[in-house]
């Protein structure tokens, strides 16, 4: 039995590929010592401490590390057992109480909230006050009651100086916290930048196997085809590139973190052995709306001749984008499609009111008449570049025109119940709410670019 032990114990301390020992092993070992419960005086003899020592003492260990990190922590998340949205680089410093959080993808953006190190069956790292940035995506509203597949509590399974291994507990998606070498404002900035550059689609080859890939910054993901199979690979953005949310392989070697030049589109894979494997990166068309090619300030024009200054700007955590200056009260969301360069944008949820939820609804507005009200589909107006630099204009278009009444204007609108208890919908006509006086959009025309497009 010693000799079986010995060998069970020699197992579990192996380093992990990262260098960390692996402490989610114990869930594992307690399961063999369960099995094993005869032989409790032997694995008495073998370990010096007990189970819930070492545990604690693995606990300290992770705190300590936490801590020690003078820039703090490049945090790879990925929401959602599906991946919908790729993954999201945070990056997070932590003290002694407080976790310091910012967004790699939102300049100037940092929030505090608490943290702590619990044991549930092993360590877990968990962030237990609400923090806007890292719970985003776990944050469920009206729309999404599940919200986005987000979490805020994580298995620790491996621990090394440098790099902390860890797994959602609810999607159970592998996620890093990797050392920082440089302040998070740098880090954000150059991620950014390697945001707003990136290619359309790549080619070349990895070992053997010739590739082509489309990529796609709404689901930060590639759709690469190689021969006759196709697969879809998710990524996170970094300073220096991307990193793969798991190894690729293909043509019999494996690859998974390339740095990328915004300049010259070049990959170029940094795994330790694989250097000489570049991919190239290829530009968007110029005749494509990019989605960094977006942002900017614009004149919303509308009815006869009503008009309003907005600015675009980008939401990265979702690749979409924020219309802001129709009202203090509400901005509206802007859908980006990367297969055709377009914008969506159509009924949405904008606040409340007095109990009330308020619309942004999309409507048929003619000859004085209003028909046709949706107050749930977000896609009802396609906005679309004209294809002039100098002048750019995005007009706006009915994106199913075929249908009776299509839409071509938008109305603010309220959802109360009656005094019969009845859910009635009603004009919202709040002063604060209005834009140039009115809760109308009448026969929306375009946004005009105050400015040229490069």
């Amino acid at each position: 039995m010693k000799t079986l032990l010995k060998k069970l114990m020699t197992r579990l301390s192996k380093p992990l590929p990262s260098g960390g020992v692996g402490v989610g092993s114990w869930v594992g070992l307690c399961m063999c010592l369960c099995i094993l419960s005869s032989c409790t005086s032997e694995v008495d003899d073998y370990f010096e401490q007990p189970a819930s020592q070492r545990l604690a003492s693995t606990i300290e260990r992770a705190r300590q590390i936490l801590r020690s990190a003078d820039y703090g922590w490049e945090f790879e998340y990925y929401p959602g057992s599906d991946l919908a949205y790729g993954g999201m680089v945070y990056t997070v410093k932590f003290d002694s109480l407080t976790a310091t959080v910012g967004c790699s993808l939102i300049p100037d953006s940092t929030e505090t909230s608490l943290w702590r190190l619990t044991n549930d069956n092993g360590p877990v790292l968990t962030f237990d006050s609400y923090n806007s940035l890292l719970h985003y995506f776990a944050t469920p509203s009206s729309d999404e009651y599940e919200a986005k597949g987000g979490e805020f509590e994580f298995v620790i399974d491996s621990l090394s100086a440098d790099f902390i291994s860890l797994y959602g507990k609810k999607t159970r998606n592998t996620m890093y916290l990797r050392r920082l070498t440089s302040s998070p404002d740098e880090y954000a900035q150059k991620t950014i930048s390697v945001f707003d550059h990136f290619a359309d689609s790549i080619r070349g080859n990895i070992g053997t196997a010739s590739i082509v890939g489309k990529t796609s910054p709404t689901t930060r993901s590639i759709n690469i085809v190689s021969g006759n199979d196709t697969l879809d690979v998710h990524y996170a953005y970094t300073d220096r590139g991307i990193r793969l949310y798991r190894p690729l392989t293909l043509g019999g070697v494996s690859v998974q973190t390339f740095d990328y030049n915004t300049e010259s589109k070049l990959f170029t894979c940094s795994d330790p052995g694989r250097e000489a494997i570049t991919l190239e990166g290829i530009a968007y068309p110029a005749d494509f709306m990019s989605y960094a090619r977006y942002e900017g300030n614009y004149a919303l024009t509308y009815g006869a001749s009503s008009s309003v200054d907005v600015t675009l700007t980008p939401n990265r955590l979702e690749g979409t984008y924020l219309l802001k200056g129709l009202s203090p009260k509400y901005d509206l969301m802007l859908r980006y499609d990367p297969v055709t360069g377009d914008l969506r944008l159509g009924a949405q949820t904008i606040g409340e009111s007095n109990g009330n939820t308020i619309y942004w609804s999309a409507v048929n507005y003619s000859g004085g008449s209003i028909r046709n009200i949706n107050i749930t589909d977000e896609g009802q107006f396609t906005i679309r570049w004209n294809g002039n630099r100098f002048y750019p204009r995005f007009n706006f278009s009915a994106t199913n025109s075929k249908e009776t009444n299509p839409v071509n204007s938008a109305l603010l609108i309220t959802l109360y119940y009656s005094d019969t208890g009845v859910l009635t919908a009603g004009l919202f006509t709040d002063s604060d709410w209005l834009t140039n006086g009115s809760n109308l959009f009448d026969n929306l025309k375009s946004l005009n670019r105050k400015d040229r497009l490069e």
